[in-house]
């Protein structure tokens, strides 16, 4: 596995970390989803490089 895709993959794992803790801590909730779409911004830009 290459560097990119392990860096891909770790940036999933903290985006399912970060749903389940949102579902958990519903004051939280927002501040998750707009951390979580950062985090996909960052795997797009990882797949086009």
């Amino acid at each position: 596995m290459s560097e990119k895709e392990r860096a891909i993959q770790a940036l999933r794992h903290m985006i399912e970390q970060n749903e389940a803790r949102g579902q958990k801590e519903g004051k939280l909730k927002d501040w998750f989803n707009g951390l979580n779409k950062d985090l996909w911004k960052a795997i797009e830009t990882l797949q086009r490089a």
